[in-house]
C-alpha cells in the first residue's frame, strides 16, 4: 500500500478537525449543564436534578476522552506506517485496533469525575450549600418574640426583591451593602462617597431611599455587606451566561 505525503495531509486534516469539533460541542455541552445545575441547586435544591446533570457531564467527559484515545491511536498508527513498519491495509487496521483497545485498558468513572470541569462544578455546588446551611438563625427577641425586629427583617428581605441598582447611581449594584438601620441597600462605593462628602452637614446624611422611615445619619459603621443581595447577582449573572450560550451554536 503506497501511501503519499498526500494522505498524510489530509489525515491531519481530518484530525485537527476531530479536535476542534470534541472541543466545541465537548466543552459547550459540559458548560450548559453546569450552568443549568447550579442554577437548579441555587433555586430548588432538588438533588436528583443535579445529580441527572452532573451525569450528563459525565457522558461529555467520556466522549471527550473517547475521542482523545481515538485520535492518539491514529496519530501511533500514522507514526508507524511513516516509519515503514505497517506496509497493508490489514496490518493498518489491525495496528490500530490494537492502538485503541490498549487506550481503553483502564477506563474508570472514577477517572472521568477528576475531570476539571466536573470537579469545578463540585466545589461549586458544595459552596453553594455550604451558604444555605450558614444562613443566620433567628436573633433573640426576634421571629419568637415578635415586634420591631420582625418588622425590621421584612422591610430588608422585601428591599433585596424590589431590584437590584443603586438608589445613588441608579445602576446595577457592583458591590451591595446594607443598612442594618433600615434595611435599604447601596452600592458600597457611591454610599461611602456621598457620606464623605456630606461629612460635616448638619444632621448628618439620611438614607437616600425616599420614604425611608429611618432618621437617623447613615454611617460607614452601619454598612454591612449584603450577602443575600450578591448571591441574587450571581444567579442573575449565571442566568444571563445560559442564554448567552443558548444563542451560541450547539452542534446538536
Amino acid at each position: 500500500m503506497a501511501v503519499s505525503a498526500a494522505h498524510f495531509r489530509n489525515l491531519d486534516v481530518s484530525l485537527n478537525s476531530l479536535k476542534e469539533y470534541s472541543k466545541k460541542y465537548v466543552l459547550t455541552g459540559m458548560e450548559f449543564a453546569s450552568e443549568v445545575a447550579l442554577d437548579v441547586q441555587e433555586m430548588s435544591a432538588n438533588e436528583e436534578q443535579v445529580q441527572q446533570l452532573e451525569d450528563v457531564m459525565v457522558e461529555y467527559a467520556a466522549m471527550e476522552r473517547d475521542l482523545n484515545q481515538f485520535v492518539l491511536a491514529v496519530e501511533t498508527v500514522k507514526q508507524q506506517v511513516k516509519d515503514g513498519e505497517l506496509s497493508d491495509r490489514v496490518a493498518v487496521e489491525k495496528a490500530l485496533s490494537e492502538q485503541l483497545e490498549a487506550g481503553q485498558q483502564g477506563n474508570s468513572k472514577e477517572q472521568l469525575l477528576q475531570h476539571e470541569m466536573i470537579a469545578g462544578l463540585q466545589e461549586k455546588l458544595r459552596e453553594l450549600k455550604g451558604e444555605e446551611e450558614s444562613e443566620p438563625s433567628p436573633q433573640p427577641g426576634g421571629s419568637q418574640a415578635g415586634g420591631d425586629d420582625d418588622d425590621d427583617l421584612e422591610i430588608e428581605m422585601t428591599q433585596t426583591e424590589v431590584n437590584m441598582k443603586c438608589p445613588l447611581t441608579q445602576q446595577e449594584f457592583k458591590e451591595p451593602v446594607k443598612n442594618k438601620k433600615c434595611g435599604h441597600v447601596y452600592d458600597k462605593g457611591p454610599i461611602l462617597q456621598h457620606i464623605r462628602r456630606k461629612r460635616g452637614v448638619k444632621g448628618g446624611v439620611k438614607c437616600p431611599v425616599g420614604a425611608c422611615a429611618n432618621n437617623d445619619p447613615v454611617t460607614e459603621q452601619d454598612l454591612e455587606d449584603d450577602v443575600e443581595m450578591r448571591k441574587k447577582i450571581q444567579k442573575k449573572n449565571r442566568q444571563a451566561g445560559r442564554k448567552d450560550a443558548r444563542n451560541r451554536d450547539m452542534p446538536f
